[in-house]
C-alpha cells in the first residue's frame, strides 16, 4: 500500500504541473488585462501595480514565480481587490460551498443509486421505462435551467421555500436538488446497467442455485458490484458538484467562492482565477487517488500493488 501511494503520487506531480502550466497559458492568452478597466490612472501607476504583481516579467519568471508560491501557501492576490488573496476567499467562503457540495451529493445517490436498483430488480416493465426516462430527463436538464424552474415553481409560486440567500437547511434545499438532480440521472443509469451485469454474474446465479433467499443475495452480491461504476464517477461528480456550484451560487445568491470565481473571470483576475484552478486541480487528483484505495475495499479481488 505504501509503494502505491508513493507511485501514484509520484506520477501525479508532473500531471499537477501540465494542468497548472496550461491554465496559466490559456488565462494569459485572454484578451484584455486586470488593469483595463477604462479607468484613467498615470502611466506610473500602472507601471508600479505591474511591478508589484510581477506583470512586467516573463510569462515563464510569472509562471516560476506562482509555482514558487503555491508551494509556500501562497495560492495569489487579487489584482483587482487589494489585499484579497485566495487563501482569504478559500477559508472563509469554502465551507459554504462544501455544504452545498456535500447537499447536492447526497441528493444525487440518494436519488440516484435507488432509482437505479429499482429499475434493474423491473426490467423491461413499465416502472423501468418510466424511472429511465426521467432519470435522461433529469440529466440533460443544466442546473441553471433547474435553479430557475425550482425558484419559480417552489418558491415564487408555491412558497414553499426561500428563493435564496444561506442561512438554514430550508436555504440549502433548492440549491441543492437543482445541482445534485442532474446526477442522480446519470448515476440511475450507470446503476441500472451495472446491476443488469451483477445479476447474470456466475457467482450471483450460484448463490440461488445454493437457495439463499433473493433479498440477500442482491444486498450481498448484486447490490456491492453496482457500486463500483458510481465510485468510479466519484472524483468527476465532486469536481462537477462544487465548479458547478459556482453558477448555482450566482443564481441563488449563496456566499460561497462561486461569486468571486465569477468575478476573478469578468474581471480578468488572473491571480484568483489561478489559485481557483489549482485548487480544484488538487481536490481532483485526491479524489481518484481515495477512488482508488476505495476499490480494494468494495472488491477485494482488485489489488493495488
Amino acid at each position: 500500500m505504501g509503494f502505491y501511494l508513493a507511485r501514484r503520487l509520484l506520477t501525479l506531480i508532473p500531471v499537477w504541473f501540465c494542468v497548472t502550466l496550461t491554465a496559466f497559458l490559456f488565462i494569459h492568452a485572454i484578451p484584455g488585462g486586470p488593469f483595463d478597466t477604462g479607468a484613467v490612472r498615470p502611466p506610473e501607476t500602472e507601471k508600479l501595480l505591474k511591478e508589484h504583481f510581477h506583470l512586467d516579467q516573463p510569462l515563464p519568471v510569472q509562471y516560476g514565480l506562482f509555482v514558487n508560491g503555491v508551494f509556500h501557501g501562497n495560492l495569489g492576490e487579487s489584482l483587482v481587490q487589494r489585499g484579497l488573496t485566495t487563501t482569504d476567499v478559500l477559508r472563509d467562503r469554502l465551507p459554504t460551498s462544501m455544504t452545498l457540495g456535500f447537499a447536492a451529493l447526497l441528493v444525487a445517490l440518494g436519488v440516484g443509486f435507488p432509482v437505479g436498483v429499482i429499475a434493474a430488480l423491473r426490467r423491461n416493465r413499465t416502472l423501468d421505462h418510466v424511472l429511465m426516462f426521467a432519470a435522461s430527463l433529469g440529466y440533460a436538464i443544466p442546473n441553471f435551467v433547474l435553479s430557475i424552474v425550482l425558484i419559480l415553481f417552489f418558491g415564487l409560486k408555491l412558497g414553499w421555500l426561500p428563493l435564496g440567500g444561506w442561512g438554514g437547511v430550508r436555504h440549502a434545499v433548492l440549491p441543492a436538488v437543482a445541482l445534485g438532480l442532474p446526477w442522480a440521472g446519470l448515476i440511475a443509469r450507470l446503476t441500472r446497467a451495472a446491476m443488469q451485469e451483477a445479476l447474470t454474474a456466475d457467482h450471483v446465479r450460484m448463490a440461488r442455485a445454493k437457495g439463499l433467499p433473493r433479498r440477500r443475495v442482491i444486498v450481498k452480491h448484486v447490490v456491492r458490484n453496482a457500486v463500483l461504476p458510481v465510485v468510479t464517477l466519484a472524483p468527476v461528480l465532486v469536481a462537477e458538484l462544487i465548479t458547478g456550484s459556482l453558477v448555482v451560487e450566482t443564481i441563488f445568491g449563496i456566499p460561497g467562492i462561486g461569486q468571486y470565481f465569477i468575478q476573478s473571470v469578468l474581471g480578468r483576475d488572473y491571480s484568483l482565477m489561478l489559485g481557483f484552478i489549482v485548487f480544484y486541480a488538487t481536490l481532483i487528483f485526491l479524489a481518484n487517488l481515495l477512488v482508488d484505495l476505495a476499490y480494494v475495499l468494495l472488491d477485494p479481488r482488485i489489488r493495488l500493488e
